[in-house]
């Protein structure tokens, strides 16, 4: 244990909700050196506590949430992990979130806060200037996430206090719910919202004024400088500014990186009306930080003023919920997704996963395998009045909503071995927008992401869009089955590195090298690093979340991705023909990775030389 380490504050909250306990730990040095902090540190805290036993929605789950090095020390770096056992894989759930919340957390005095057992009666979590409290929140059980950060915010007579809530899809444990910040920033994946109900706590508060010591000062606010000017150079720095990320819908479109119909379409001829361009000509737009506590030059996070649909500034849609909700339902109109956006927002719903289970039941229901009596209405393509009635009936598990809830994989069980046919997911998770047809690596990191599919564990789509990695080889498009396999890892490694670190990937791909941010992760921490180093650390991370999935039962079987990909090629579009070749993307990964293709285990030379600490029988 130690008390002080640069980047960091020091200290953990363990908080027992079932005794309504709060106690201070400290922070072990060598697990912030070998795992970085961030999600890498909340993982290796997560293997010690956890089982294959552990029912994700019981008191026995813990749910991790830790900030890493570069939160609060750094611009562009607002990223906070919450990490638990998952309610829809079973395996590791892990949800990273931007925003001032981890900034105050840190500023509070605390690296992150342990989450034990579950209380009885609605609670909320008040960490305030180096003082944790326990408080009530029977009051707010039921009101959604905006409601309910702005009667905390008053209670604590605080306005800068950073709140993160579930809403009342994460009380009534739907296994896609959301945390949701008052900032409307989501730690959305592998449904932690649903793990926060199940421990009856509503919401966190954070507050403080503590400023963390770093290595060296100087040194960091002049690689700050460079930093933040780095985007303003940079034509995907430039066109995040532009439009956020809502502004690659078109251009993703028109090269067949969209799902479209529950991914059985190449061709929406209604997209234009959806992108982000679109949408911030029609509208009254504005581009801002992501968090009022964030320096960032970049500036995604996109809002729209829509009458009809609020008074307020609305978030805009983001590049995943306008394909996801928009070309994948096939809604054409952008009035509607704003308000199905706004909607899961304050419900507490992953828009990602809330898209890919209506998609599937709109097959069901276009299948006759679902019929309108069983809704009380008819679910058609592209009915956005119909995604707004079900978006309720998820949150608050009503009527065939309760089926819907529990996720693409169980909700087709349910239905039967027909309806399981077309669940679009791996290990439980269903898939983001970036298509395995279009881009092979991504169907690969996919297939073997610790969490389920999830572009955000490997974004290897930008290496095919030509955003390389010169400083590890990665000077040309990966065109053969070997270079993509090589990008995959890669890609798989960085990105465990900056979930760790606190660290947000737009303010990275494309805009810096890793060279760049190894110095900035010395004169963070004073750990001596390199681009090796960094990459070392990522792969250490990734073997972790593999080794404890392994401990969770994962199977080798479930490295893999839906038949729709690899078995039933489009038939129009840009992709028309293509499927994904897994099985020899899988087979070179194993062998590059060291995995034993039997079990999916790694080998012991590989976890001698990662120094992993963790004994594996």
């Amino acid at each position: 244990m130690c008390s002080v380490v640069f980047g960091f504050s020091g200290k953990l909250l363990d908080v027992d909700l079932s005794k309504g306990e709060v106690k201070t730990i400290g922070l072990r040095e060598d697990w912030s050196r070998l795992y970085v902090g961030g999600s890498g540190y909340a993982t290796r805290l997560l293997y010690d506590l956890i089982s294959k036993e552990t029912e994700p929605l019981s008191p026995d789950n813990v749910l991790v949430i830790m900030t890493g090095p570069f939160v609060d020390t750094f611009p562009i770096s607002p990223k906070t992990a919450f990490v638990t056992k998952s309610p829809l894989t079973g395996y590791l759930g892990k949800s990273m979130v931007g925003g001032s919340f981890g900034a105050m957390l840190k500023r509070a005095g605390f690296d992150g806060i342990v989450l034990r057992g579950a209380s009885r009666k609605p609670v909320y979590l008040a960490v305030i200037d180096g003082q944790a409290e326990i408080r009530d929140a029977s009051h707010l059980w039921g009101k959604d996430v905006l409601e309910t950060s702005k009667i905390i915010k008053e209670e604590l007579n605080n306005q800068k206090a950073k709140v993160a809530a579930i809403g009342p899809a994460g009380e009534n444990l739907v296994r896609i719910a959301a945390v949701i910040t008052d900032e409307r920033r989501a730690a959305g994946r592998t449904g932690v919202g649903a793990v926060m109900g199940s421990k009856k706590l509503k919401a966190i508060a954070a507050y403080g004024s503590r400023k963390v010591n770093v290595y060296d000062r100087e040194r960091l606010v002049h690689l700050m400088r460079e930093h933040l000017a780095a985007p303003l150079k940079s034509p995907r720095g430039i066109g995040l500014r532009s439009y956020g990320t809502s502004g690659g819908l078109i251009s993703y479109a028109m090269d067949g990186n969209v799902p479209i119909k529950n991914w059985t379409k190449g061709v929406f001829d209604k997209v234009d009306n959806i992108t982000g361009q679109t949408l911030q000509k029609v509208y009254k737009s504005r581009g801002v930080a992501c968090g009022t506590e964030v320096v960032c030059s970049i500036q995604c996070h996109k809002e729209l003023q829509v009458s009809g649909v609020s008074e307020e500034w609305e978030k805009c849609p983001e590049f995943e919920t306008l394909a996801l909700i928009g070309t994948n339902l096939m809604i054409g109109n952008g009035e509607s997704l704003v308000k199905i956006n706004r909607l899961c927002d304050r419900l507490g719903l992953d828009t990602i996963s809330t898209g890919g289970v209506i998609a599937w039941a709109m097959e069901a229901y276009e299948k006759g395998l679902i019929r309108a009596e069983d809704l009380g209405f008819e679910l058609k393509w592209g009915d956005g009045e119909a995604v707004l009635r079900l978006v309720e009936m998820i949150a608050y598990r009503r009527g065939l909503g309760d089926v819907l809830a529990e996720g693409v994989k169980r909700a087709s069980q349910r239905i039967g071995p027909e309806a399981e046919k077309f669940a679009i997911h791996v290990k439980g998770l269903e898939l983001p927008a970036h298509h395995p047809r279009r881009y092979h690596s991504i169907g690969l990191a996919y297939a073997t992401s610790n969490i389920g599919a999830s572009h955000l564990q490997g974004m290897t789509m930008l290496v095919e869009r030509g955003i390389l990695l010169p400083e590890y080889g990665i000077s040309e498009i990966p065109k053969d089955i070997e270079s993509k396999v090589r990008v995959t890892i890669i890609h798989q490694n960085l990105c465990a590195f900056l979930d760790s670190a606190g660290l947000c990937k737009f303010g990275v791909f494309g805009i810096v090298d890793f060279n760049k941010i190894a110095e900035e992760y010395k004169a963070i921490t004073g750990i001596e690093a390199s681009k090796e180093d960094i990459l070392m650390a990522g792969e250490r991370i990734w073997y972790l979340e593999r080794l404890l999935n392994l401990k969770l039962g994962l199977r080798v079987e479930e490295d893999t991705l839906p038949k729709r990909f690899v078995e039933e090629p489009l038939e129009e579009g840009p992709i028309k023909g293509v499927t994904c070749p897994i099985n020899q993307l899988l087979e070179l990964f194993y062998r590059y990775r060291e995995l034993d293709p039997r079990n999916g285990y790694p080998s012991e030379e590989r976890i001698r030389k990662l120094g992993l600490d963790i004994s594996v029988s």
